[in-house]
């Protein structure tokens, strides 16, 4: 069964063959990889995430969606895994989940039901054998009481108590920190065969590849920890589900790996074919590695993301980076050659995800930071060369020397010491590391914060400026365009945006004249005060989400906020009429990064 037959077949059973009994679900489109408006997430990591604002009872699902009953394939992205990825069978930088939600609706029995009906059924479902299933549950504690109502709901479709594994809170309890909504949950283990691993008396507990979690069937939110640590039951319990698609195909393609997988199997091949001859069983984790990293940056880069030294930016540059380490110094492939892999990545996922078949542009952006990259590169290992080879260095005791004069990583002065000969000792980088970076920190806190350097009359102009740059930017350049930072002074603006290529003389001459006749026009400048949920249907522009709280400021330049010109989540302060600002001059366009670009301007 192809991946896009088990994608299809998932969301078919919930929308249409839970119909037949008016439990239909309703499908939602997968949210963008970039969270909006999280505190806590760079990236969406989950199905539930889009969902968390209705789970907390923040918003309603049956006015936005129509439904209580939701179900989605969600791109997600997790980063703490980039250790194993190539080396694990199952763990990966970019994936897809699977998933179903009952927001206050359906309970224990129904979600086990679901899953073992469109795990088992072989007209609509994956046709697999029950005998194999061993669904683990909570096995009950201090806290809470063994999970009998989930044991039943098993025993009802089948399952023999002795194959429901009762595991600790470890394994089969869900919580999203030390207060809040949680609860036990579910997981479906399928025994492979001894083909795989040893028999275990208690599958779930080891990591034993014999034993392969398919699905997440429940997470039952039926209790909310307060602050005093106590579990209070909530009126009404969620359920939300789980599971990968790329395990899934697994299993239902009857491979071993992820990696062998119609999701991945093409990919592997194009790079293979780019080692040739040198492929063996050495290269193999450095090919898987390579496949995983391109494949999540290629749907990093379509959401508008770019290379850069923070947040998001620097996981998608960390990604690139590792690209061009595997192909250059473990594979030999040379570093031109990386994006031929990208077409192949395209081709394998633009039929669900269209959005991802811009070649030209993805391309753009790896070769970009290739370069630079290998700029970076030549320059250290000159600086290794000349302060180590030449002089008979063997050993380097403190690599943190090359990492402060160079900005080289780690794997960067590794790589370029083993190709010189040299010993490294790493033992302190780290901690060096962190050293440097919580003072630069600090150091920045100083400088100005909000991007304003004061509040006085100039500066308030030069900061309403800049919303009006912004909204010019986008008309003449295209919405991917958003700030990526500013600084204002008295003096003049600095406004910091995302966008690969250097501007043309045309293109900063109509910026200018469209903010120059905004500011002709005497547009009112006004400002409204909203809850978060409700400023975010407004369409104002937001991009540093996790520093806004509950209610946020919206400032819009126009009559209504409904048919403004520009509007942004801002805190102030504004002049009060775009005639105030007099006329506005750009002085220079230039490069920070890849990816991000800088307008210095006046008024």
């Amino acid at each position: 069964m192809t991946s896009t037959e088990i994608r299809k077949r998932f969301l078919e059973y919930f929308v249409k063959i839970l119909a037949r009994e008016n439990m239909e679900h309703v499908e939602v489109p997968s949210s963008s990889l970039i969270p909006e408006n999280h505190p806590t997430l760079l990236f969406t990591n989950s199905g539930m995430v889009q969902f968390t604002p209705y789970f907390l009872g923040e918003k309603n699902p049956v006015s936005d969606f129509g439904s209580k009953r939701l179900c989605s394939a969600q791109k997600c992205i997790r980063t703490g895994d980039l250790d194993i990825v190539g080396i694990s069978k199952y763990h990966h930088t970019y994936f897809e989940m699977l998933g179903n939600w009952s927001i206050g609706d359906y309970g224990k029995k129904e979600a086990v039901r679901f899953s073992f009906e469109l795990l088992t059924n072989k007209d609509y479902g994956f046709g697999l054998d029950p005998s194999r299933f061993y669904p683990t549950v909570f096995a009950g504690n201090e806290d809470a009481p063994e999970d009998s109502e989930t044991i039943e709901a098993w025993k009802s479709v089948g399952i023999p108590e002795n194959r429901i594994p009762k595991l600790p809170a470890s394994e089969n309890w869900w919580a999203p920190g030390p207060v809040g909504p949680c609860g036990p949950c579910t997981e479906v283990i399928y025994d492979r065969g001894e083909d795989f691993g040893p028999e275990e008396s208690v599958p779930g507990l080891t990591d034993n590849p014999r034993y392969l979690e398919i699905w997440n069937a429940g997470v039952f939110m039926q209790f909310n920890r307060n602050e005093a640590g106590e579990l209070v039951p909530l009126a009404k319990m969620s359920v939300d589900t789980g599971s990968g698609l790329e395990r899934l195909s697994v299993l239902l393609q009857n491979v071993d790996s992820n990696y062998e997988t119609d999701l991945f199997r093409p990919i592997i091949e194009k790079i293979v074919s780019l080692v040739g001859e040198k492929s063996s069983g050495e290269t193999k984790k450095s090919v898987q590695r390579v496949a995983d990293h391109i494949r999540a940056s290629t749907f990093l880069i379509i959401e508008g993301l770019y290379p850069s030294n923070k947040d998001q930016g620097y996981v998608l540059r960390r990604l690139i980076r590792r690209v061009f380490d595997e192909c250059v110094w473990k594979l030999d492939i040379d570093s031109s050659k990386i994006i031929e892999i990208i077409p192949t990545v395209i081709e394998i996922n633009k039929e669900r995800y269209p959005e991802i078949d811009k070649l030209d542009f993805i391309t753009g952006v790896f070769k970009t930071e290739i370069d630079q990259y290998k700029l970076a590169t030549d320059r250290t290992r000159s600086f290794i060369i000349k302060n180590y080879v030449k002089k008979g260095v063997k050993d380097i005791i403190n690599p943190f020397d090359i990492y402060q004069s160079q900005g080289a990583s780690r794997d960067l002065i590794e790589n370029l010491a083993i190709e010189q000969g040299i010993s490294i000792d790493f033992s302190n980088f780290d901690s060096d590391v962190a050293s440097h970076q919580d003072k630069s920190r600090s150091n920045m806190s100083q400088r100005f914060k909000g991007g304003l350097g004061d509040h006085s009359i100039e500066t308030t102009k030069l900061h309403t400026a800049t919303h009006l740059l912004h909204q010019a930017l986008r008309e003449v350049l295209g919405d991917l365009v958003h700030q990526m930072g500013s600084n204002i002074t008295s003096e003049r603006l600095r406004f910091d945006f995302s966008n690969d290529t250097k501007m043309t003389d045309d293109e900063v001459k109509k910026v200018e004249e469209i903010v120059n006749q905004k500011i002709k026009e005497a547009l009112p400048v006004n400002k409204v005060v909203m809850l978060k949920a409700d400023a975010e249907k407004t369409g104002a522009l937001h991009f540093f989400g996790d520093k806004y709280g509950d209610e946020v400021s919206i400032y819009f330049i126009g009559d209504s906020i409904e048919n403004a010109w520009s509007k942004e989540f801002c805190g102030g302060p504004h002049v009060t009429n775009t005639s105030e600002l007099g006329s506005f001059k750009i002085i220079k366009e230039e490069a920070v990064s890849k990816g991000v670009r800088r307008i210095k301007a006046l008024c």
